[in-house]
C-alpha cells in the first residue's frame, strides 16, 4: 500500500470541544481512515505549524482523499494530505531518471 503524511490542524471548534470529544474523535478519524481499506500507521502530536502529523497507508490516492474529506467533515480539523515515497523508492526513482548511477561522470 501507499503511504501518505496528513498534515493537520485543529479548528477553533475543534479546540472548543476538545475535553469532552477529543478522543471520540481521535478514535472516529482511525475508523474511518480503515473503512476506507487504510491504516493509521502513526500520529504524532505538535508544537508549531501543525497540531498533528499523521502517517498513512491507504490501496490507492481515492482513498486517501475520500479519508481526509470524511475526517474533515466532522468539523475539528482541518487536513491537508500528500503521498510519500520511502528513501529506497526514491533511490529508484533517481535510478530510472538519470540511468543505473546518479554520480556525475568525470571528464
Amino acid at each position: 500500500m501507499a503511504i501518505y503524511v496528513s498534515l493537520v490542524n485543529f479548528t477553533h471548534e475543534g479546540l472548543k470541544t476538545m475535553k469532552a470529544k477529543g478522543v471520540a474523535r481521535s478514535d472516529m478519524v482511525k475508523k474511518n481512515v480503515e473503512s476506507l481499506g487504510g491504516k493509521l500507521i502513526h500520529a504524532y502530536y505538535c508544537l508549531g505549524e501543525y497540531d498533528v502529523v499523521a502517517i498513512l497507508e491507504f490501496p490507492h490516492n481515492r482513498a486517501a482523499m475520500k479519508a481526509g474529506v470524511l475526517n474533515a467533515s466532522m468539523g475539528h480539523i482541518r487536513i491537508k494530505t500528500m503521498p510519500a515515497v520511502s528513501r529506497d523508492e526514491w533511490k529508484s526513482v533517481l535510478k530510472e531518471t538519470w540511468g543505473k548511477s546518479t554520480k556525475k561522470k568525470s571528464k
